[in-house]
Parts: C-alpha cells; sequence; structure tokens
C-alpha cells in the first residue's frame, strides 16, 4: 500500500465520509460537493467541524466564492484538507486569509495486517477503558478540545457532542467513541468510523495530566482489536509527523501528506 494513490484516496473518503457524517447529525443539507472539493457546515463555531477537502486545485477566485466568502458571511472559520498532489499556492491563499499549518501524514494498512503495539510500562489496574456511556459524551469533547485557545470553539464542540449524546444509537452507529478513565476520572479518548470501503482511526487523545502511563497506546490497542470484528479490509488515519513512527509500528504506511490549511473570519 506503500505510497499507493487509491490508498491515500481510502483516507480521503473516510475523512470526507466521517467529517460530514457528524455535519448532516446535528446540521442536515449544508454539505456542499463541487468538482474536486467538499464543503462541510456543521453550523458550529469550530474550525475542524467545518473541514473543507479538497482533492484538486481549484483557481483562488473560485475557491473563495465557494469556500471563503461562504464561511466568512456566517462568521466562522473552517479548515481546509488538500489531497492532491498538486499543492495550492500558498501565497494566493494567505492573501485571502487562509494559512498553512502543520501537514497531516495519511496512513493506511491491511486491517488483517494491524497489530497492537508493545509498550514497556505496565498499565494500572486504574485504567478502564470502555465506549461512552451517558454522560460521557461532555467529558469526550473536554479532552478532544484542551489544547484549543478559543473558548468559544470549546463550547461549540461540547456543543455538538452534547447533540450526538441525544440521538438514538442507531443513527451513530458508524461511529465508535471510547473513553479511558484513571481511577474513575476522564483522561483519554479514541473514536472508529466505517465507511464505505475502510475503518478509521481518529481522537487519539490522552490529557497533559496522565501523559506517560501507557494510556494513548492501550487506547490504540483497544482500537485496532475492535476493528479487526468489523468487515472492513483496510484502515486509515491522519497523522503528524511526529506520531508516524508509532502508527508505523503497528502496521501502517505512510500514503503521502495532506496539507492543512486554517481560515479564522476575523484574522482574515
Amino acid at each position: 500500500m506503500k505510497y499507493s494513490l487509491t490508498a491515500k484516496n481510502l483516507v480521503r473518503r473516510n475523512l470526507e465520509a466521517k467529517t460530514s457524517y457528524y455535519a448532516e447529525l446535528v446540521n442536515p443539507g449544508h454539505t456542499k460537493e463541487i468538482t474536486g472539493l467538499l464543503r462541510i457546515d456543521s453550523g458550529l463555531h469550530a474550525d475542524a467541524f467545518n473541514p473543507v477537502i479538497s482533492n484538486s486545485v481549484l483557481p483562488v477566485h473560485i475557491f473563495k466564492r465557494f469556500v471563503v466568502d461562504y464561511f466568512a458571511e456566517r462568521h466562522s472559520g473552517f479548515t481546509l484538507l488538500h489531497c492532491a498532489s498538486v499543492p495550492f499556492n500558498d501565497q494566493e491563499l494567505a492573501e485571502i486569509g487562509v494559512m498553512p499549518i502543520e501537514n497531516g501524514i495519511a496512513m493506511a494498512a491491511e486491517l488483517p495486517d494491524l497489530g497492537t503495539v508493545d509498550d514497556d510500562r505496565t498499565l494500572s489496574s486504574a485504567l478502564t477503558i470502555e465506549p461512552l456511556g451517558p454522560g460521557d459524551f461532555g467529558n469526550y469533547a473536554a479532552i478532544i478540545s484542551n489544547e484549543l485557545e478559543d473558548s468559544r470553539e470549546r463550547r461549540h464542540l461540547k456543543s455538538l457532542y452534547e447533540k450526538l449524546e441525544e440521538l438514538p444509537e442507531f443513527k451513530r452507529q458508524r461511529l465508535k467513541m471510547y473513553i479511558a478513565k484513571w481511577n474513575g476520572e476522564p483522561a483519554g479518548t479514541g473514536a472508529l468510523f466505517s465507511s464505505a470501503d475502510a475503518i478509521g482511526f481518529y481522537d487519539i487523545v490522552t490529557l497533559p495530566d496522565y501523559r506517560g502511563r501507557g494510556i494513548g497506546t492501550a487506547m490504540f490497542n483497544q482500537l485496532v482489536e475492535d476493528a479487526k470484528c468489523s468487515h472492513h479490509k483496510h484502515a486509515v488515519l491522519q497523522t503528524v509527523a511526529d506520531k508516524q513512527d508509532f502508527f508505523a509500528s503497528a502496521g501502517f504506511h505512510s500514503v503521502g501528506e495532506i496539507a492543512v490549511y486554517e481560515y479564522h473570519p476575523h484574522a482574515a
């Protein structure tokens, strides 16, 4: 699978399915597809949940019209995930307020070949990892938004997960979310999302006060075991460069980069 365009497309399609799935649950009818681009409006002022996923380079004036102006009118930011091998012109994007941040690494694996990661740390009986139960959705949102500086964005993420909790379980069955607790206190998160042709690993986060105890590794291993119970052949994820080796040790392969940009209307 290494460096396969087909494998990279598995990552992109899972990202598209997962992010539009969230948005359709809480803000139906606001996902827009044009040639080479998917614009997803969750209705929340939370950049990560207003993703724009591109698989080709649009002329900047068209991108401005269909994406930047759209979100600017709603006083909302967005995150651009550019999956094409041909890059955007960063200077042209910067002129319309769309700024690059750290690139993501797209990774994929044959699910039967995926293994767990050995960890020298002995896990304490204090650690439990379970699917989200009543009252856990707000804790999940607090963990994944812990490092966000924008308090408004944290509030909106909390609102999203509270809406998810209100939905009947069958309506969110493609999304499986887990919470790690240390002595009963929320400490980490992880999620699996099933699209048509792959299962995606998401939200593997540990709160700073609980890092160094092997919680993230234990969460990943739990996700691997549960993913293998699915019907899928492929597993995918997006990570950053300094975490790439960890996932590679379990059998994931890098299949290309994803250029990541952010837009904040107040900064434009």
